[in-house]
């Protein structure tokens, strides 16, 4: 029987000193979206498999062109 502060960790799946880093590489994709009158923006963050890693809307954004 375990005692209450006892605790079984599987470290099976852990990396220890000297693993991969928790961020790693990752590379983005901005696109503007909307109206001309409405912008919006778009970024698109993908992990290095080319997997999405996540997608943020910012809305309202200045209506000039750059």
């Amino acid at each position: 029987m375990k005692g209450l502060f006892e605790k079984r960790i599987d470290l099976k799946n852990s990396q220890i000193n000297g693993g991969k880093l928790a961020a790693g590489c990752m590379s983005s994709c901005w696109v503007r979206t909307g109206t001309t009158n409405s912008p919006d923006g778009q970024y698109t963050y993908y992990n290095d498999d080319g997997s999405v890693r996540s997608v943020r809307t910012v809305q309202g954004l200045s209506s000039s062109i750059d």
